[in-house]
């Protein structure tokens, strides 16, 4: 499949996160009306106040995470592809998810409420995610020999094995009604989030976004084995834990203010693939951009199907996803 020009492809998905973060804001549980929206957007003094809450206060902040958890997810996903040289390899694969669940489960179930509201559950998700990573690292190096990438395979895959155990033998013994709120939190949600989520996110994604479009050449490179890589002067056990530290840092962040949300890394990543080829330079913008289009719009889904009921965005995102990824098996099958 011939690849599209990155100069009209990056446009296009631009206008379309645009459209779709216009849309997030305009639509919800709450009915407002044209002119209303548009007032409410411009800051007019005509525009209503308890409409101008809902959509400042909540959906606005609610917006902006989705679509940098996204880009983040997705930016996650093509580094970890990219050094671990595996079509299946998605930003979770190192435990981060399970450690961050296990931690949040725990604090949600076990720990006085005093305690975790002044924490956060966010916080103690995030250090849960670093936990798992250290243990993940700590695993997977050898002395002498670092870390190769099917060893840190196995070594996430045991982690995350360890903290799933952990998790489900919280949930079994908690209280009902605390389980609940800790499902809720484990199949991911936007609700709640607020202005103060946003700033730390941002920051994180705009750096290594850009960090990640600098050293281009260094992930082009990568593609072409670990033999030609080195022959060219990479060192490749710098690179990869570099790669692994910006992928936990970006999914640590993501998983702490959203919960467990999942595909968008690994599926992600392969439709800009499909779009403007595998070089980074095109590879890193689209993917990003396109992550946070798909996480917007399914947020905005999961308020609108069964308002006023929401639906966890984990459970729509795997609805979607599980088309594109038997897609994608078949692919890999083909390719081997």
């Amino acid at each position: 499949m011939k690849s599209a020009p990155l100069t009209l492809v990056l446009p296009l998905i631009a206008l379309g996160l645009a459209a779709a973060m216009l849309a997030g804001v305009f639509w919800g549980t709450a009915a407002i009306s044209w002119p209303d929206r548009w007032s409410i957007l411009l800051r007019a003094d005509t525009a209503p106040r308890n409409l101008s809450l809902i959509v400042w206060e909540w959906r606005m902040p609610r917006v902006l995470l989705s679509g940098l958890a996204g880009a983040a997810l997705a930016l996650a996903g093509v580094l970890m592809q990219t050094a671990l040289r595996n079509p299946l390899a998605d930003p979770y694969l190192m435990g981060l998810s399970s450690g961050a669940s296990a931690a949040a489960v725990a604090a949600i179930i076990w720990l006085p409420g005093g305690l975790v509201e002044q924490l956060g559950v966010p916080l103690i998700a995030f250090v849960g995610a670093l936990l798992a990573f250290g243990m993940t690292l700590g695993f997977a190096h050898r002395p002498g020999r670092g870390m190769t990438p099917l060893i840190v395979i196995l070594a996430g895959v045991a982690v995350s094995l360890m903290f799933q155990s952990v998790t489900a033998f919280l949930l079994y013994f908690g209280d009902p009604h605390a389980t609940r709120n800790a499902l809720g939190w484990l199949m991911g949600t936007a609700a709640g989030s607020r202005w103060g989520d946003v700033p730390l996110l941002a920051t994180v994604v705009v750096i290594l976004g850009i960090v990640a479009m600098l050293g281009r050449g260094v992930l082009d490179t990568l593609l072409l084995g670990d033999e030609r890589a080195q022959a060219l002067g990479i060192s490749l056990p710098l690179v990869r834990l570099s790669i692994y530290s910006a992928v936990a840092l970006l999914t640590a962040l993501t998983v702490a203010n959203l919960g467990i949300v999942g595909f968008v890394g690994l599926i992600v990543p392969h439709m800009a693939r499909l779009l403007v080829g595998g070089r980074h330079g095109g590879l890193i913008p689209v993917a990003m951009l396109a992550g946070a289009v798909v996480l917007v719009l399914v947020d905005l889904a999961c308020r609108l199907l069964l308002a006023p009921e929401e639906l966890p965005l984990g459970v729509l995102l795997a609805l979607l996803a599980a088309p594109p990824f038997i897609i994608l098996l078949r692919r890999v099958n083909h390719a081997l």
